[in-house]
């Protein structure tokens, strides 16, 4: 207590104090430098044990939704359309977090919510339904993987708890 920068109250000093702030160090404590993510390919997210389809099923389920969904008003988004759509798949198939699928496609947690919530829409529309994985794709601990690595940098925008 005796090092600490504070002035006593003359009243019952023991227990009334202030406490002045420290000056901080004009330069700050250098970060330790963060290890690269892994390489990884981007087409593995489209990869056929993951969404469930091949890459031309769902590129037409791509081009069946694009009549109704692929609109230019208001904000742009932040995902191309075929993004969307495979997000909102491998949201479905293998029951991804808006929060991973926002890492793994660079994007806000905000607008992958919404882009799920929209594409569902979609789906449900057309009456078409994307069946869940009754067993986890080995190719799920790449993307783990991934999210982790992405995850670990202090500017992204999911934070962990704890």
């Amino acid at each position: 207590m005796a090092s600490l920068p504070l002035t006593r109250h003359p009243f019952h000093g023991d227990w009334n104090y202030a406490v002045h702030p420290q000056p901080c160090p004009a330069v700050p404590a250098p970060r330790a430098p963060q290890k690269p993510a892994p390489e990884w390919d981007h087409a593995l997210l489209s990869d056929p044990v993951l969404t469930g389809m091949s890459r031309q099923q769902l590129s037409d389920l791509t081009d069946t939704l694009a009549v109704d969904g692929d609109v230019k008003r208001g904000r742009p988004p932040r995902l191309a359309f075929p993004d969307q759509v495979l997000a909102a798949v491998l949201h479905l198939r293998v029951a991804l977090a808006a929060e991973p699928l926002a890492v793994l496609f660079d994007s806000s947690r905000t607008a992958m919510h919404r882009t799920l919530l929209k594409i569902r829409t979609l789906l449900k529309a057309h009456s078409i339904v994307i069946p869940p994985t009754a067993t986890p794709p080995a190719a799920l601990t790449a993307l783990q993987a991934r999210v982790q690595a992405l995850s670990g940098d202090p500017s992204s925008m999911i934070k962990t708890t704890c």
